[in-house]
């Protein structure tokens, strides 16, 4: 997996995007958090031009927007449906991909079975081992081999195990609920959400809650998306 993470941060209504960044990177230390940076996370409800236009009126706008995208703005600016379609379709047709790439493999055991056990010994069960026997499982080296081809469409995570041996409706679900607040997300009353642990379910319930805060904010609310590292 890759050490880059994305965070979903909401405001309460503001007054003007140009402080935006700087009220981000303050709330985000707070927490411990430092910022690589505001990311291109979001899919836009208005044409970049409409938005720039909109700017002559308020001083609420969207963040680097480019192209159908921002890295955030008020929410009635932001498409956050289609951002849900888009990735559950998305992750619909990688579980077709995966299912045709693992037929006939025996199920495999998830990372966190193993690193569990590490991390309860590990002395006598050291990371090495545990990383050995979780990438010999034919599944698993399966999805590891089609991850190494150049041409290859798309990544098929094996820390993803779980929910692809869920069926594509649950895997379909997953891409939908892990649109909008991707790995972290800082709510507008300033709770710090990410998951417990590597489970699927702890995954899923970092998603309930992030998605139900998400339901609770107003068109005039704000999101923001930074990276971190």
């Amino acid at each position: 997996m890759s050490d880059v993470r994305t965070v979903t941060v909401c405001l309460s209504k503001t007054a003007g995007t140009h402080q935006v960044p700087a009220a981000v990177s303050a709330l985000l230390a707070a927490h411990g958090i430092t910022d690589a940076g505001l990311a291109r996370h979001f899919r836009t409800a208005t044409q970049p031009l409409h938005a720039r236009l909109l700017t002559r009126s308020t001083t609420i706008n969207l963040l680097q927007p480019d192209n159908g995208t921002a890295a955030g703005g008020p929410v009635r600016l932001l498409d956050l449906d289609a951002m849900r379609d888009d990735l559950a379709e998305r992750y619909w047709n990688r579980y077709m991909l995966w299912q045709q790439i693992v037929a006939g493999s025996p199920e495999a055991k998830p990372w966190w079975h193993f690193y569990d056990r590490y991390a309860a010994d590990p002395d006598k069960y050291s990371w090495d081992a545990a990383r050995h026997a979780f990438v010999s499982q034919p599944r698993i080296a399966r999805m590891m081999t089609f991850n190494a081809h150049p041409g290859r469409p798309t990544e098929l995570p094996t820390d993803h195990l779980d929910a692809f041996e869920a069926g594509p409706y649950v895997y379909s679900t997953y891409g939908l609920l892990q649109a909008v607040p991707a790995d972290t997300m800082l709510t507008a009353d300033g709770r710090l959400l990410r998951p417990i642990g590597l489970r699927y379910a702890d995954q899923l319930d970092y998603l309930r809650t992030a998605n139900d805060h998400l339901n609770t904010l107003s068109g005039d609310d704000v999101l923001v998306a930074v990276t971190t590292s």
